[in-house]
């Protein structure tokens, strides 16, 4: 079974999940990507624009309380998404009006292919 067959079981997987767990007024999650053009002196500063990317297939799970403790502060949790939109650490993820930020990029990729991103996730 090739990297894209799990990708799009993953896919699937997520979908079914979201149409069980949520409803029709369930707050979207997006990545807010940031675009810096302009300069970047006092005198020509930068302009930044924002643009927010729909993670259709995002889950928010809370972590174990045992797990919290020195990475994993009481607040944090995990967002489950497929490989469709690239996350990285320092990203702003927006459910509704609360936005956080990732703290650490858990993902599953057994070769170059991300399966699935798992990361994990701070309230600004």
């Amino acid at each position: 079974m090739g990297s894209a067959n799990i990708q799009a079981k993953i896919k699937k997987g997520l979908a079914k999940a979201i149409n069980k767990t949520g409803s029709t007024n369930s707050e979207l999650v997006y990545l807010v990507q940031e675009t810096n053009t302009g300069g970047n002196t006092p005198i020509d500063p930068p302009v930044i624009s924002t643009n927010d990317v729909l993670l259709v297939n995002a889950i928010f799970k809370n972590y174990d309380q045992s797990l919290i403790g020195g990475n994993i502060q009481a607040g944090d949790r995990q967002l489950v998404c497929d490989n469709t939109v690239v996350i990285k650490v320092g990203d702003t993820i927006k459910q509704g009006t609360t936005n956080y930020i990732v703290i650490d990029l858990g993902q599953a990729a057994p070769t170059s292919d991300v399966l699935v991103y798992m990361p994990q996730v701070r309230v600004q």
